[in-house]
């Protein structure tokens, strides 16, 4: 470990809470999330958007938030340290996501939700020229 407590840090995994829809499509911090997350979870109405970021072989269907934490605890047992658990709309108004987000940190797992930065579907992004 180094002195500045990084080791310790890269250990603990962490789980985000992504929103999709809206948003600013010039904003490229959710798809950065995607991308260096060891694995992705996604309800089935975000699903389409988030293969559209993430190879399928890294994307796990939940049928709903009510699975989530127990997915996200196989994960973490399977050594995933960076998990993005991507819902509709903004996880930071939605209850299920709070409850959610409390649980995992009762488990030892960081958890945060991302609210403002979405996930924009590509039909909804206007085409770069």
């Amino acid at each position: 470990m180094t002195g500045d407590g990084r080791a310790s840090a890269a250990r603990t995994p962490t789980v985000t809470v992504l929103g999709t829809g809206g948003g600013d499509p010039e904003t490229a911090e959710g798809a950065d999330l995607i991308a260096a997350a060891d694995a992705v979870l996604a309800t089935p109405e975000v699903e389409s958007t988030v293969l559209f970021y993430a190879e399928a072989w890294r994307v796990e269907r939940l049928p709903d938030l009510a699975g989530a934490a127990a997915a996200v605890a196989d994960l973490v047992g399977l050594g995933a340290a960076r998990v993005v658990l991507a819902v509709p709309g903004d996880p930071a108004t939605n209850p299920g996501c709070r409850a959610l987000l409390d649980g995992l940190r009762v488990a030892g797992i960081h958890a945060e939700a991302r609210p403002g930065v979405s996930l924009v579907p590509p039909r909804l992004s206007p085409m770069p020229w």
